[in-house]
């Protein structure tokens, strides 16, 4: 259950809620999944708008295409205002966080892998990446 409040003191906050620019990075993953749910449940609550990502690699344009068809049906039933683009690149935490500056995003919903704290040491992660270096504010959705 998710607590909307009527009454917001900061008015950095309220503007921060006024019409919320959401950016999701998607990948077709399980957490994937759950931060796009999780993004449109905060767009209902402050009338926001999403904007999902997929950033795919050197010839999987026509795989990208495909993954995000159930991504545009999720947003359409749930009646958001959304954009749903697919970005060509090899680094998703860089192409988010330009993205994410350039559309003045207020927050961005990412998921988090659980790759384990030894590959994640030496991989890194996109969620990371975003925490550390974004402008805005990040949520990272857990499965």
């Amino acid at each position: 259950m998710y607590y909307c409040p009527t009454v917001i003191f900061d008015t950095d906050l309220k503007k921060m809620f006024d019409k919320i620019r959401i950016l999701v990075g998607y990948d077709e993953s399980p957490q994937s999944k759950n931060a796009v749910k999780e993004a449109i449940t905060i767009a209902t609550c402050f009338s926001g708008f999403v904007k999902v990502v997929y950033v795919y690699g050197k010839g999987m344009e026509g795989k990208a295409e495909t993954a995000v068809i159930e991504v545009k049906e999720k947003l359409n039933e749930a009646k958001v205002e959304h954009d749903v683009s697919l970005v060509l690149g090899s680094n998703p935490a860089k192409a988010l966080l330009i993205l994410a500056k350039e559309e003045n995003i207020a927050l961005i919903v990412v998921g988090n892998r659980g790759l384990g704290n030894t590959l994640s040491l030496l991989l890194g992660s996109v969620s990371k990446q975003i925490v550390a270096n974004s402008h805005c504010n990040v949520l990272v959705v857990k499965n």
